[in-house]
C-alpha cells in the first residue's frame, strides 16, 4: 500500500507535469515567555532589519512530487514577527530605514543601533507514504548576522539561526505540501527572531557593562 500510494503521487504529478503552488508563511506568536529574559532592556535604540532576501522556492527532496515547486514569501510574516519581538522587548525602539553612521546614533541620541542581516534560507518537502494516506513534511531553515552599533562603532556581532518542520496528511496529492510548508516556515521564523532577539539583548547588556564600569576595571 506505500508503494502504491508512492506511485499514485508520482504518476498524479506525471500527469500534471510541472506544477507550482505559491504559499505566503502567516507570522508566528512569540510570547515574552519565549525570551531568555523577560524584562524589557532599558535605553533607546534604533533598529534596522534588512528585508528583501527572504523571498524563496521550496522543491522536494525526493522523486516523489518532484514535479511541484512552491515559491514561498517568508518576508512579510518575518518583517511582522521581528518588529513586534524588538520593540516587546527593549523599552524604546526606533526602526530605521538604513543602517546609521556612529555619529549619527550619537547626534540622535540612541544608546546603539541593532541591526539584524538576513542571510541564507533554505526549504524543502517530502512525503512519508502511509497506509491510507500518506504525510507532506517540510522544513525550513534560515540564518543571519546581529551585530550592535554603538556612537564609538561597532560593539559586537554574531550569528543567528531558525530550525522549523511542519506536516500535513493528506489522501493523495503533492498540493498539500504547502500547509507543511506554512508550518515549516513560521516555525523557523519564530525560531530565529527568538535567537536574534536573545543576541541583541545579551550584547547590549555586555556594551552596557564595559562603559559604565569604572576605569581601570576589569571588563571580564
Amino acid at each position: 500500500m506505500k508503494r502504491l500510494f508512492a506511485c499514485a503521487v508520482v504518476m498524479a504529478a506525471s500527469f500534471l507535469g510541472a506544477c507550482s503552488a505559491n504559499v505566503s508563511v502567516s507570522a508566528p506568536q512569540i510570547s515574552p515567555t519565549d525570551f531568555a529574559s523577560q524584562s524589557k532592556t532599558p535605553g533607546r535604540y534604533a533598529v534596522w532589519l534588512q528585508s528583501g532576501a527572504w523571498v524563496s522556492t521550496v522543491e522536494a527532496k525526493g522523486h516523489t512530487c518532484s514535479a511541484w515547486t512552491f515559491p514561498t514569501d517568508f518576508e512579510q510574516a518575518y518583517q511582522q514577527a521581528a518588529q513586534a519581538a524588538f520593540a516587546s522587548s527593549f523599552q524604546e525602539v526606533t526602526f530605521t530605514p538604513k543602517t546609521l553612521q556612529p555619529a549619527e546614533i550619537e547626534a540622535q541620541n540612541f544608546d546603539a543601533q541593532i541591526i539584524v542581516y538576513e542571510g541564507s534560507i533554505k526549504g524543502v518537502f517530502g512525503v512519508i507514504p502511509g497506509f491510507w494516506t500518506g504525510t507532506l513534511e517540510s522544513e525550513v531553515g534560515m540564518d543571519g548576522i546581529v551585530a550592535v552599533v554603538g556612537p564609538e562603532g561597532l560593539q559586537s556581532q554574531g550569528r543567528a539561526k531558525g530550525r522549523g518542520y511542519g506536516t500535513k496528511e493528506a489522501v493523495m496529492g503533492c498540493d498539500a505540501a504547502a500547509e507543511a510548508i506554512m508550518k515549516a516556515g513560521s516555525a523557523a521564523i519564530k525560531d530565529f527572531v527568538v535567537d536574534a532577539v536573545n543576541a541583541a539583548k545579551l550584547n547590549v547588556m555586555e556594551v552596557k557593562m564595559k562603559t559604565q564600569a569604572p576605569a581601570g576595571t576589569p571588563s571580564s
